[in-house]
């Protein structure tokens, strides 16, 4: 997923300065709960990604690791069928080949909306979901064994792209949902692991 969002064109450093649309069921669905739950997910997750395509008959598989950064950063690898590493920050992001060698991004506009959709991919993953509101409305919903999160965006450069993303969890994110302007909807499956031999090769990008 972060190979497609980071390269469709960029948006966003988000400002939290407004007030999102919250609906909740339960006590439990409240916002700054959520959040709180996010946060303390751990930091390294294995991942299952699924995106179906109209213009396709079946749908494209990739798997790979993700690393969350003290909620500052995020490093995404891709590891099949090809590998490939994203590292995205507040306020930029890096793409790295199979040979781990740093891709130079051409300058131009379509960079800023990658930008802006690779951090609301840092806010969501970070449970920084109140840094969304200037450009998302939220809403949650949660039953006792599972919450939900949808945002519905509200800009008009983001609409031109995502037309919903939905996150569901208990204790971590387990799945995202990114449904795209076009009816393409990608899925990915989160697992938390436990392997400091992948979390020592993934932390090693945030050093460059």
């Amino acid at each position: 997923m972060i190979n497609k969002l980071v390269r469709i064109p960029a948006i966003l450093v988000i400002a939290a300065t407004s007030t999102a649309s919250f609906s909740s069921e339960e006590a439990s669905c409240d916002i700054k709960q959520l959040m709180q739950t996010i946060q303390s997910q751990p930091h390294l997750q294995s991942f299952e990604q699924e995106k179906n395509i109209k213009v396709l008959a079946n749908p494209l598989k990739s798997s790979g690791y993700l690393l969350l950064a003290d909620q500052e950063a995020v490093v995404w690898q891709t590891t099949k069928p090809i590998k490939s590493t994203t590292v995205i920050s507040p306020d930029s992001f890096r793409q790295y080949n199979k040979k781990d060698q740093l891709v130079n991004m051409p300058a131009n506009a379509n960079n800023q909306t990658s930008q802006l959709i690779s951090s609301t991919f840092l806010s969501i993953l970070s449970g920084k979901i109140e840094q969304l509101n200037d450009n998302f409305a939220v809403n949650t919903f949660c039953t006792n064994s599972e919450w939900h999160i949808s945002l519905t965006p509200n800009n008009k450069d983001i609409l031109r792209l995502l037309h919903k993303v939905d996150i569901k969890g208990k204790q971590q994110i387990n799945q995202l949902n990114f449904v795209e302007a076009n009816q393409d909807i990608t899925t990915i499956n989160f697992t938390a692991i436990d392997d400091h031999t992948t979390k020592g090769q993934l932390g090693a990008f945030l050093a460059d």
